[in-house]
This record gives structure tokens, C-alpha cells and sequence, in this order.
């Protein structure tokens, strides 16, 4: 029973949250294995330029130098959205 009622108070509260991380976005989680990483974003207020600069820091720091984006998809978080990116190196010729 109380682990039920501690769950319901935490999806209450999630509920009415947005992203209040500057740039509205925020890195939610990452697959070491598969080089990616996942960030949920307000899809209105987001800033995309500094999540972009966020995602070549990511990958930068890891050895990539590309950034490919996955589709986008709908949040558990009413409003929100979320996507992966995966870190790849660019073919050079």
C-alpha cells in the first residue's frame, strides 16, 4: 500500500513538471554499448541550438565527431518528447 501511494504522488508530480533545465532540455539517459544517449525536451521552448551543442560535447568527449538524430518520440510526461542520438564517426574520403 505504501509503496502504491509513493508511486502515485511521484507520477502526480511529474505530471505537472516541464523540462526547467536551461535550454529546456535535459539528458535523461545513455547506452554506453550502442553510443547513444537520450534527452527529453519540451518540443515549444526547447532550445535547439544549445542541445545541440550539449549533444557534440557529449559525443566529442567520447571520440565521435557525428551526431545522428532518432526518431523523436511522445514522453511519458504529458507534453513532452524524447529521442535519442547516436554518437558515429563522419566518413572521410
Amino acid at each position: 500500500m505504501k509503496n502504491g501511494l509513493m508511486g502515485a504522488i511521484a507520477l502526480l508530480l511529474l505530471s505537472g513538471c516541464s523540462v526547467s533545465h536551461p535550454g529546456g532540455f535535459e539528458r535523461v539517459d545513455e547506452d554506453p554499448s550502442s553510443n547513444t544517449v537520450q534527452y527529453r525536451y519540451d518540443p515549444q521552448t526547447f532550445n535547439k541550438d544549445a542541445m545541440a551543442v550539449d549533444l557534440a560535447e557529449y559525443c566529442s568527449k567520447r571520440g565521435f565527431d557525428k551526431v545522428e538524430a532518432l526518431p523523436a518520440q511522445d514522453s511519458h510526461i504529458p507534453g513532452l518528447k524524447k529521442a535519442w542520438y547516436q554518437c558515429n564517426y563522419a566518413v572521410k574520403s
